[in-house]
């Protein structure tokens, strides 16, 4: 009988990757020494825009307490714009969409870039669902450490949620891929929290849990350019100019959202972009209104329901997420669905109102004083525009929007 080859390549590597021997807690947390770590791969594939900024904060404790080790990242083709734009990592690896034999060749040299990076520590980086995308390459990494959470999801968190993951995590029996398999902390509501959970253990509180994005100078620079153009279409040929100097403060609209569950209805957006212009403030906002690639068509419909009751708003189209944080940047104020561009917002610091009913805003909605998140749990269109006008005034009265 011929003996059969042991297979070759990324197979072997895992082969021996799970066979290897699994370093304890106590042992973990001396690799975990800022003298002994040089390279860390974090590893977030899941394609949300929101889920990718939750993990900033994390990102910010690990290059706090790591700052001199290599930090990459490993993320999905339609968020590697803004990942590279998250000033925490030194490297964006990128797992691109496949289309039949297309990006094939990209994905190989992804998975050769991790194979061969041989990081110290290894954070799979999950949220509300296990990315076996991840796992896989957390594994052929070869990291000394890999760190990760195998009972995933939102919602309250379960009744025997530990004070101390790290305390729980050394009495379990090992998970197949994380040598330390880390559950949420009792205090840990928000998402923000329930992923630093991942790293308090090695890194302790980072000075900052604000999400990090920083647009280039150059793209800050052409969408203040873009903004200007915009709202100079949109003003009335032979309108009277307004009663004080400088420019206006300016309001986004951005009333999409992939799940048609979590959008706020269009005339309620029309009705607060009414209010906001019918103010008896010396200078009242202008408006400006988001489309987006995965839900066309309710921009246009906000602005025809405006110019309808005699406001004109600008129209921005649809275009990458980067180009969008750039304009975000430099809005005074963003009123958005639950989605993403709400987490945008909140990294660069630009004040907004958002609107909740499928998840809970304790969990997922931006944090701080400068952020309003309105809920109906039962359905979104029982939040009343009286109260996200309130909020907007109140929000636009306030300092302003940090220049990122």
């Amino acid at each position: 009988m011929t003996a059969r080859r042991p297979a070759g390549g990324a197979a072997t590597l895992l082969t021996r990757w799970l066979r290897r021997r699994r370093p304890g807690s106590a042992e973990a947390r001396s690799l975990a020494q800022t003298g002994s770590v040089r390279r860390i791969l974090a590893l977030k594939p899941h394609d949300q825009l929101g889920d990718l900024l939750l993990i900033t904060p994390a990102l910010r404790a690990l290059r706090e307490r790591y700052p001199e080790a290599r930090l990459a990242l490993v993320t999905r083709e339609f968020l590697a714009p803004l990942a590279r734009r998250v000033p925490l990592v030194d490297e964006v690896w990128v797992l691109p969409a496949m289309h039949g034999g297309r990006g094939l060749g990209a994905w190989l040299e992804t998975i050769g870039a991790v194979a061969g990076f041989r990081p110290d520590l290894a954070w799979v980086m999950n949220s509300v669902s296990r990315s076996k995308t991840a796992d896989a390459l957390a594994a052929l990494s070869r990291a000394r450490v890999v760190i990760g959470r195998s009972r995933v999801g939102a919602g309250p968190l379960p009744p025997d949620a530990p004070e101390d993951p790290f305390e729980r995590a050394s009495g379990e029996a090992p998970d197949p891929i994380y040598d330390l398999d880390l559950p949420v902390a009792r205090r840990s509501s928000h998402q923000v929290d329930r992923l630093l959970d991942l790293v308090r253990w090695a890194t302790g509180e980072p000075s900052s849990t604000r999400l990090a994005l920083e647009p280039r100078a150059n793209e800050r620079h052409e969408a203040a350019q873009a903004l200007a153009s915009a709202l100079a279409a949109a003003t009335p040929i032979g309108a009277a100019p307004r009663a004080s100097a400088g420019l206006p403060p300016i309001v986004g609209l951005h009333p999409g959202a992939a799940n048609p569950l979590k959008c706020w209805p269009l005339e309620s957006f029309v009705e607060l972009g009414v209010g906001l212009l019918a103010s008896q403030d010396e200078q009242p906002p202008a408006l400006v209104v988001f489309d987006s690639p995965r839900e066309r068509g309710r921009a246009a419909a906000v602005c025809a329901g405006l110019e309808a009751r005699g406001v004109r708003a600008a129209f921005l189209p649809a275009r990458g997420s980067e180009g969008f944080a750039a304009l975000c940047s430099r809005l005074s104020l963003l009123v958005c669905n639950d989605s993403g561009v709400a987490h945008i917002a909140s990294a660069l610091g630009v004040p907004s109102v958002s609107f909740h009913s499928l998840g809970d805003p304790r969990e997922w909605a931006p944090r701080g004083q400068r952020a309003v998140a309105l809920s109906a749990p039962a359905e979104i269109g029982a939040i009343p525009v009286s109260a996200a006008l309130e909020a907007a005034k109140a929000l636009l009265k306030g300092p302003p929007p940090e220049d990122v």
